[in-house]
């Protein structure tokens, strides 16, 4: 018995990667630009190969900042293994959607699967906009007296291996060789743990769901009217009694079928109109008193219920981006930031817009706050690239408070792995930022392969030829994620050296290896030389 996957759905996969990208949570990768480049010799590798036996390589894993104190574990896989995740779910993820809830009775509204040929996975018209939208409905069509507000705790990392499995083999049948190829992937993935999928991979997501919708048939069993979002429930009932008598079935459901407890902190009982209040945003009587508060309202009014969801400036009319433009975001910005919780998820539209518009007026604000930045440490990076009007000279200034704040130890900056690659990446990407005189040291002394590796890319950047030339003989010695780095870091040499030395180790290279090198042959990382 073998399995080999199709042509379309490799094909598909790879548009996946490149226009939606392997995750978000970590740097896109560039080793899927190297793979597009020498696509018909890695798909014709992929395509050869027998998926059943197909070994899982190296994936990145590490803490990374939910909110100002919490974490969770997420998981970038290996480009090859990514793709092979990918279309192996693309190629069923018809038949794993039918298992589920129907989309259309507007109970579950994440992640619905409706690929796209452009890549995209799941549909835009199910989201948490839709999932508040049915909120909303349900409180004018059921006139609940109380509403049960859920979350369950650690979703993706404490799913349950054996729960998976069984969920697979049902909507595919025992023995489907897709099943067991996924089963495989997966358990391969939770090394020795029997619980967790890749936390990151849109692909994870679709399987997540499959695995949680035995909850959904409960619930729905015991005539319990809610909607969900992903791992938020909320459930509409009569009276508190009821509404508890809900949460104990739904909490009892969750620890006895999969092993989950729902968040403490996060789980409520509140009568209706508080409901409203808090989660809908209604009442017309609120005073504004803050810029903060202005910016919901406005939002509201858009028809834009939560932040949680991703706001495209670019989707609104004329009208409302200039008034929401007249709020003045960076005061916004300065608001949220001296709260002791602020709204990350208007930290994160605050931090793409300012960054569109190429202001650099929130560049103090958060350089002299970054610890609170932490939790958006993404945005804050990706905000600082897109800043085009930086001069080099005040790039260098600035990353040299992003190299001190890597190692200061009583930085929360410098406390996670996660959090140092992100402080480093601009030195991987721009060149500008050159702090060529503190990347050596820098990388002698990194504590992880997370900031190594955009510290490897940072010196090609920089054209450090004599230390790449020093560290050669040195290849084999490094991880994957870093070998590949090497490997593109080093185009920054003179040509005809780095093509001498790519065909001189050529035998040693893997797929992603050999597609990089000849990917960078032609793109060198410096492209100043």
């Amino acid at each position: 018995m073998t399995l080999k996957l199709s042509e379309e759905a490799l094909n598909w996969a790879l548009k996946h990667a490149i226009n939606y990208s392997d995750t978000d949570i970590f740097p896109k990768a560039f080793e899927f630009s190297a793979i597009a480049d020498g696509w018909a010799d890695v798909k014709t590798t992929l395509q050869e190969t027998d998926i059943l036996k197909w070994t899982v390589r190296a994936y990145r894993r590490c803490l990374v900042p939910k909110n100002s104190f919490g974490f969770r574990i997420s998981t970038q896989l290996d480009p090859l293994d990514f793709i092979v995740f990918t279309a192996l779910v693309w190629e069923v993820g018809g038949r794993l959607e039918r298992q589920r809830i129907p989309a259309i009775e507007n109970i579950v509204h994440a992640y619905r699967f409706s690929p796209a040929d452009d890549g995209r996975m799941y549909s835009t018209e199910y989201s948490y906009r839709s999932f508040q939208a049915s909120t909303q409905e349900l409180c004018e069509r059921v006139k609940p007296e109380f509403v049960v507000v859920a979350d369950i705790a650690d979703f993706f990392p404490r799913i349950y291996g054996h729960r998976v499995d069984n969920a697979l083999e049902s909507a595919l049948g025992v023995g489907h060789m897709h099943a067991k190829a996924l089963k495989n992937l997966i358990s391969h993935w939770a090394v020795t743990y029997s619980y967790g999928i890749p936390v990151g991979s849109a692909a994870s997501r679709l399987i997540a769901e499959l695995t949680i919708g035995d909850v959904d048939q409960v619930l729905l069993s015991e005539g319990i009217q809610y909607v969900r979002y992903s791992d938020d429930f909320r459930i509409f009932s009569k009276s508190k009694g009821e509404a508890y008598q809900a949460l104990t079935l739904l909490a009892r459901t969750l620890y006895d079928n999969h092993g989950l407890t729902l968040q403490q902190n996060k789980t409520k009982i509140l009568p209706v109109e508080h409901f409203r209040y808090i989660y809908l945003r209604e009442n017309e009587k609120k005073e504004i008193e803050t810029l903060s508060e202005q910016f919901y309202e406005l939002l509201r009014e858009i028809g834009i219920e939560d932040t949680y969801d991703s706001i495209e400036f670019d989707t609104l009319t004329a009208e409302h981006q200039q008034r929401l433009l007249d709020l003045n975001l960076v005061s916004i910005l300065t608001e949220q930031v001296a709260q002791d919780e602020p709204d990350l998820s208007l930290l994160k539209f605050l931090l793409r817009r300012l960054g569109q518009v190429g202001s650099t007026e929130p560049i103090d604000i958060i350089f002299d706050n970054l610890d609170a930045f932490v939790p958006v440490v993404r945005e804050t990076v990706e905000y600082l690239l897109r800043l085009e009007s930086l001069s080099d000279e005040r790039k260098r200034l600035l990353g040299y408070k992003l190299l001190s704040s890597c190692k200061d130890p009583t930085s929360t900056a410098s406390s996670l792995e996660y959090t140092r690659m992100y402080l480093l990446h601009p030195f991987a990407e721009d060149g500008g930022w050159n702090s060529a005189d503190q990347y050596v040291r820098a990388y002698n002394e990194s504590p992880d392969e997370f900031g190594s590796r955009e510290l490897l890319l940072a010196m090609g950047r920089s054209s450090q030829h004599y230390w790449i030339r020093s560290r050669k003989q040195y290849l084999n010695t490094l991880s994957p994620w870093l070998r590949r780095a090497y490997i593109y870091a080093a185009s920054c040499l003179p040509t005809d050296e780095y093509k001498h030395w790519i065909r001189g180790i050529q035998a040693q290279l893997d797929p992603i290896e050999r597609a990089v090198a000849e990917w960078a042959r032609k793109n060198p990382i410096n492209t100043s030389q």
